[in-house]
């Protein structure tokens, strides 16, 4: 450690003016250090216990209150980082982040130096008003009292890199070496309140939690419509981490998983390219430093496997390669002597995959624990999409449905895109599947099969045929609607519940032309 660098802390522990740092916003996840700092040090996705490691054996000053310019330390998990700008508006005498340890491949970063570079601009989202960060598509909520342009003149920001840089303690005491002190604030403290979910925000129609299920072809038609299902449906819980609307054991199947278009992604702020690197990186077997776990090392580099590889995505190829019609294609990413004690502090939302052929193509059914609904689910689908492939491609079989369970589906009503999904459910007029070129919207189809109904005057009965693909199911025959409608709900022919009214619409009218007819 060079002299220089003790004399700069030195300098800083003797500055008594300087304000007392205060959380606004997630006080419980923030490891002060020394309250009157003028540093804060993000530790992106690596568990603070690794980093507090790692400073202690390269930099221990860092981590001592009556030497260190580091105010607080915290990672930036989830979508944490506007409650961050809060907290710093609210203690102007922080005037310097650095990031370290792994980003794993997000583009948390970037959004954080592309804020402080080129600021927010408007953005309109479903009719409401948001700020996005310029050339991201980082969302902020739109509240006047957020000083963007101080935050911006203020602050400055540099990743520094993994913990596992042969330079990183050089690297990290160099950089507080060369950073600016100000004694003076700019100006007082500012707070923004981050509004909480009012009553009329987490009120629920009535449905069993539990018995959610979205059936649709592609990925962003399932995600629309099981926002509006949480939205209207979801239970309010109280989490550790704040208010959610949560539905249980969600069930999606999303029938051609596909890219969606750019121009549909882009409305709700997600964008194909970083889908694509999200679905390079689940295929990663990777285990970055200090990170408890990545879906990639869980996948294909954590469990030995008997050919003595730890690849078990190869395994399930080997396996239905040599039995296509295999039920043993099952894949855990659970650890459950470490997860479910929960010994390193953090565990995969992502627990199982299972592959199964199907009428001749390969689906993949996945569980999550937990799933941000807003945020992490509809990348998280993209991931499996090319996790399919992958398997699908070598052992030579088509793709087919992919189906996702989710154990707790959540919406948080602090996220910036909360407006954005109450919109969508406010404005959810519609059961028919929309063409996201043309804009046409068509029938859904019963995957149950159809019904031709009639009246045959000479035996005075309504008549209902199911059909499915042209070929008589059952035939149903009654003086009464009523009658057929208990047959057909015995058998339940009918999955859809536009289906159901539309039949129920028709029986009703036949019956009415047959007491019209005496």
């Amino acid at each position: 450690m060079g002299s220089c660098h003790n004399r700069t802390i030195s300098a800083w522990a003797d500055n008594a003016t300087a304000a007392r740092f205060q959380a606004l916003y997630h006080a419980d996840l923030l490891h002060e250090v020394n309250p009157r700092g003028d540093v804060g040090i993000l530790t992106l996705w690596s568990p603070h216990r690794t980093v507090e490691r790692k400073l202690h054996a390269v930099a221990p000053e860092l981590l001592d209150p009556e030497r260190s310019r580091v105010a607080v330390v915290a990672n930036l998990y989830g979508d944490g980082m506007y409650a961050m700008f809060c907290n710093l508006l609210f203690n102007p005498q922080v005037r310097h982040l650095v990031a370290v340890g792994e980003d794993l491949g997000l583009p948390t970063c970037d959004e954080i130096a592309a804020f402080l570079r080129d600021g927010l601009a408007d953005a309109m989202m479903l009719g409401k008003r948001h700020r996005r960060v310029v050339g991201t598509q980082r969302l902020f909520p739109a509240l006047d009292e957020f000083d963007d342009e101080r935050l911006r003149r203020r602050l400055t920001f540099r990743y520094l890199g993994r913990l596992s840089r042969p330079d990183f303690g050089p690297a990290l005491t160099q950089h507080l070496d060369a950073l600016p002190q100000v004694s003076e604030l700019d100006g007082p403290r500012v707070r923004v309140d981050i509004p909480a979910a009012q009553d009329e925000d987490v009120a629920y129609l009535p449905s069993h939690v539990l018995a959610h299920q979205v059936v649709r072809r592609t990925p962003l038609d399932c995600w629309e419509e099981l926002v509006v299902r949480c939205i209207r449906f979801g239970r309010p819980v109280m989490l550790e981490k704040g208010l959610r609307l949560e539905l249980l054991n969600a069930h999606v199947v999303i029938e051609a998983p596909a890219d969606d278009p750019v121009e549909a992604l882009a409305e709700y702020a997600f964008s194909l390219d970083d889908f694509r690197d999200y679905q390079r990186r689940i295929l990663n077997p990777e285990l970055p430093s200090g990170i408890s776990y990545t879906y990639g090392n869980r996948l294909r580099g954590r469990f030995p496997q008997a050919d003595g590889g730890t690849d078990t995505l190869q395994t399930v190829i080997e396996t239905l390669r040599g039995d296509p019609e295999s039920r043993q294609a099952y894949i855990s990413l659970w650890d459950t002597s470490l997860d479910l004690p929960g010994e390193h502090g953090s565990s995969p939302c992502l627990t199982t995959l299972f592959f199964r052929r199907s009428e001749g193509r390969l689906t993949l059914t996945a569980t999550y624990r937990s799933h941000n609904l807003l945020i992490a689910w509809l990348k998280n689908v993209y991931g499996l999409m090319s996790t399919q492939r992958h398997v699908a491609d070598a052992v030579g079989v088509p793709r087919g449905p992919i189906t996702v369970v989710s154990h707790s589906l959540g919406i948080d009503p602090t996220n910036a895109r909360y407006d954005m999904a109450r919109a969508m459910a406010e404005r959810w007029t519609r059961d028919g599947d929309i063409d996201r070129t043309t804009g046409k919207v068509t029938l859904r189809e019963d995957p149950n099969g159809y019904f031709v109904v009639s009246v045959d005057r000479e035996r005075r009965t309504i008549v209902a045929e199911h059909r499915y693909a042209g070929v008589l199911v059952k035939r149903y025959e009654a003086e009464r609607a009523v009658t057929i409608e208990n047959e057909v709900a015995a058998d339940m022919a009918v999955s859809l519940v536009s289906h159901a009214m539309w039949l129920g619409r028709e029986l009703t009218s036949k019956e009415r032309l047959l007491h019209a007819d005496r």
